[in-house]
Formats: C-alpha cells, structure tokens, sequence
C-alpha cells in the first residue's frame, strides 16, 4: 500500500483534543496494518517550541519554511476565543499547488476561508459566532454538520470531530474494513459521513471480495437516468435484498438508496457546475420526476438549491472573491 506523507502545522495554542484526535487514528492504522501508511511531521509556523491548549510544550519536526511537500495537510487551530492571526501562514497558505488536500481542525478552517483556500467549496468553521463566519466569508457555503469533505478540502468542528474525519479519510485511502478496526480500537461506534454528500469509495480489495456488491454498485452507475429499485438491482444480481442491504451496510456503511442518491446527486451537482444544461433537465437526466423534486433533494443533500450552487459558481467565475 501507498504510504502518505501528512504535516500537521499547529498554531499556537492548537486544541489539544482536536489534534491528538487527528493524529492518533493515523498512528493506531500503522500498528493495525504494521506498516507506515501514514508518515506524520508536525511543523510550526514562525518557532519549533509550541504550547498547546493545555500549555503542554511540543517540539516541531520543521518550520514551514523548510518542509517539504506533503499528500496532506492539517491545520491544528486553537478553540476559536485563542485564535491568533499568522500572516506568515497565511502567505504560506496561498502558495500552496492548485489541487493540494489540505484540512482544518477546530479554527485551522478560519485559516483556510481566510487565505481563499476554501471558495466555492462547502465547509464547517468552528466559531463562536456562526452568523459572523457567513457574513465574513460569502464565497463559502458553509455547513452545520461535525465534518465536511468537498473535493480536497477537508474541514471539522472541534473536539473529537476530527477522529470522525481521520475515519473517512482513511476509510476512502485504506478501506473500509481497516477504517473499521481503527474505530473499533476506539470504541467508536461508526465511521462517520462528511456532510452528507460525499460518497465512501470502495477498496479494490473488497471488490475482488465481494463481486456481488461491486456488480450492485455498476448497475447504479448504469442506471442514473432511470433509476433501478433495490427489488429490482437484487434481482439482477441474484441476492436478496436483505443481503444486498447487509453488504451495503457493511462495507460502505450506508443503505443502497442513499448511496443511488448520492451517486446520482454527484452527477447532477457535476453537469450543474460544468455544463450549460438547464436545471430541469439536468434533473429529468439523473433521475427525477420533476425539478421541484430534483430542487427539494438537492438542497436536502447540499444544503443549497441548484439555482444557488450555479450563481455562486458563476460568481466566483467572473472574478468575485472572498472578501478577505
């Protein structure tokens, strides 16, 4: 297996919680596996020595300045009444390549909004003053849920939000099965869903594992127009639908409507963004009876209507950004 390279940059004060529960679902996945599938350097912005929220002294592998480039990056915010503005990672962050993952922990994600790094894209930023993050930050589509994941961004709550981060990202980078014996480690009841819109991919291991899902999940992707019922997918792959529903369950830790839907959506939200097709028929395209009906799910799934996600793609589009 492919090893990641990941740097947490800590700022001061960083949440103690929020990082370690960051950082040790990574460490507890080498031990499981034995290998280093995750090598991890913890890097400072402008000193080597820095305290936590804890006042705990931690010595740093690098400074930004130095380091080299990594798969990932964290961001390890203080909880938001210690926040402290570093211009200096700020610059940093702005430099970054086009494409990069990059995450934030706790107020790490005001970081991210406040260097642009999150425009367009949807995210959690933990603040004491919601309402004050939206009026702040208008080209981010901000989220109520404890993690979020939108392309290679990455962002959640504090406290122990980001151990159900760490679970996903691992989950689509190692499998769903090791996911699941890093939660068990920690008694933790599930691997949790990033704002509901993002797909769990599944390992080439378990298709190789279980063909029988693997032929499930083609006949979805097949069928995006004209939608197939769970009876009707189990049928064609000679399995009950209790069975299907178990495997479904899992392996991918949803059921087969909700993983069709998303597998849907995620079409649909590609042609919104990216074609010129009109809304209803983008919709009558993936599936749906009606636009009302596309609009109604679509905003249930993303938390905005189509007709918004378009505008603020156009807007962002002609040259409007970020305030800050």
């Amino acid at each position: 297996m492919a090893q990641y390279d990941v740097g947490f940059i800590l700022n001061p004060g960083y949440s103690s919680i929020a990082y370690v529960s960051a950082l040790e679902p990574l460490m507890i996945c080498n031990q499981l596996t034995g290998e280093t599938r995750y090598a991890v350097e913890n890097v400072g912005v402008a000193s080597k020595s820095i305290r936590s929220s804890l006042n705990n002294q931690i010595l740093m592998d690098q400074l930004i300045a130095d380091v080299a480039p990594k798969d990932v990056w964290f961001i390890a915010g203080a909880p938001p009444v210690a926040y402290q503005d570093q211009p200096l990672l700020d610059a940093w962050l702005r430099r970054l390549p086009v494409g990069q993952m990059i995450g934030g922990i706790s107020s790490g994600t005001y970081d991210l909004a406040k260097s642009g790094l999150l425009d367009g894209h949807r995210a959690v930023i933990h603040w004491w003053n919601p309402d004050a993050m939206i009026e702040t930050f208008t080209s981010v589509i901000q989220l109520t849920d404890a993690f979020c994941v939108d392309q290679h961004r990455l962002t959640c709550r504090g406290g122990t939000a980001s151990l159900d981060m760490m679970l996903w990202m691992i989950a689509r980078q190692q499998g769903v099965d090791i996911a699941e014996a890093v939660s068990q480690h920690f008694l933790h009841e599930r691997i949790g869903q990033p704002g509901r819109n993002v797909i769990t991919p599944l390992s080439e291991q378990t298709k190789l594992e279980q063909p029988k899902l693997a032929e499930a999940l083609s006949l979805m992707e097949a069928n995006i127009e004209e939608p197939l019922s769970t009876d009707d997918i189990s049928f064609h792959i000679k399995m009950s639908r209790r069975q299907l529903e178990r495997l479904f369950k899992k392996h991918l830790n949803t059921v087969p409507s909700r993983y069709y839907l998303q597998l849907r959506m995620r079409e649909a939200r590609e042609q919104l963004l990216n074609t010129s097709n009109s809304i209803a028929d983008i919709g009558y395209g993936c599936g749906f009876s009606s636009g009302a009906h596309f609009s109604t799910a679509y905003r249930s799934l993303f938390h905005i209507t189509p007709s918004e996600e378009r505008r603020l793609k156009q807007r962002l589009a002609s040259g409007e950004s970020n305030p800050n």
